[in-house]
């Protein structure tokens, strides 16, 4: 049986090795911070979701790569 070297941590895997993935808690937090600067109108709310899963892996990101410079 053939096997494939993985060469990419999957998408949404850790890529610092320090920290986990972000919990329900922090992306809920962090959605909600969101809807509340948008103006709290309903009806955004899988967006609202989805962007605050993006930035704390995005921050998350920026972190291990200034800390491995």
């Amino acid at each position: 049986m053939r096997t494939t070297k993985r060469t990419k941590p999957a998408r949404h895997e850790s890529t610092a090795a320090s920290k986990p993935p972000p919990t329900e808690e922090e992306i809920r937090q962090r959605a909600h911070q969101i809807f509340l600067a948008r103006g709290g109108a309903p009806g955004r709310e899988l967006d609202d979701w989805l962007l605050a899963e993006r930035q704390i892996y995005r921050e998350r990101i920026e972190e291990f790569k200034q800390q491995n410079k």
